[in-house]
């Protein structure tokens, strides 16, 4: 048990600043496609698109597990 608490504690996040919101999707509208800032690490500077699921404000900070991926576009 003591070994998968460590392995889940491994888990580098980077953080990222909401800069700006671009609309919902989903099937009810439940996830905001957002636009945000990498504020650390190798992506630094780097604006992705993102999807969240929850209420979200400009300047938030979110903790991204991962910089590669982005959202499709909302058409």
């Amino acid at each position: 048990m003591i070994s998968l608490l460590s392995k889940a504690a491994e888990v580098k996040v980077t953080p990222a600043e909401v800069i700006q919101i671009v609309g919902r999707t989903g099937i009810a509208g439940e996830v905001i496609q957002v636009r945000v800032k990498v504020l650390e690490g190798k992506d630094k500077g780097r604006i992705l698109t993102r999807n969240v699921k929850g209420s979200i404000i400009m300047k938030d900070i979110l903790m991204l597990r991962e910089t590669e991926r982005e959202a499709r576009k909302i058409k």
